[in-house]
């Protein structure tokens, strides 16, 4: 099973010793999300990062940077639902219902959320109950290019499973006690999955 980290929406201290040290204890994909920021920051921030991982990052704002920087794709969302760069990169969607997943064609790969109760969002609670999702993967709707997110931990990973997603995007669960040895136990749970 996929695992992708999502970044906190602000900068943090030490973002990008952090970012490294995910890459380099076998993280594949970085999803950079930081809806309020200006381009300036996030170029500092992409500086930061060794080249060799930047193929292994995707943006969910200033697509233009994916003109300048080997980087591994775009994630089209509400606020940025196209893409008209020069590169032909990864293209990912964020979906928010059944019907959404269902009707998206041409991605990479599509987040559904929220599966779970959120660990970083106070209020955002689980939007499927177990029997649409087991009805969705029934239907094939839910396979291994939707990737769950919201509320995925160490104790709700292994449950994404039996509802056929292709993997599982953390934020809360990495971000918010940062702990690269916690982050490898989710790793090593997805890995057995």
């Amino acid at each position: 099973m996929k695992l992708i980290v999502i970044t906190t929406p602000d900068f943090r201290e030490e973002e990008s010793d952090q970012i490294i040290s995910l890459f380099e204890n076998g993280l594949e994909t970085l999803h950079l999300r930081k809806p309020d920021s200006d381009i300036t920051s996030y170029e500092r921030l992409l500086a930061s990062i060794p080249t060799p991982f930047l193929g292994r990052i995707v943006l969910h704002e200033h697509f233009s940077l994916t003109d300048k920087l080997p980087l591994c794709g775009v994630h089209l969302n509400r606020r940025n639902p196209s893409y008209r760069g020069n590169r032909c990169v990864q293209i990912s969607k964020s979906c928010h219902s059944l019907e959404e997943i269902r009707s998206a064609s041409s991605f990479d790969y599509l987040f559904l959320s929220p599966i779970f109760n959120s660990i970083s969002k106070s209020g955002y609670n689980a939007a499927f109950s177990d029997k649409q999702l087991e009805t969705a993967s029934q239907n094939g709707w839910i396979n291994e290019n939707v990737i769950a997110l919201g509320g995925i931990d160490i104790s709700t990973l292994s449950k994404i499973k039996r509802f056929s997603f292709g993997g599982a995007a953390l934020l809360g669960a990495v971000w918010q006690n940062f702990d690269i040895e916690n982050f490898k136990r989710l790793q090593d749970i997805a890995h057995s999955l």
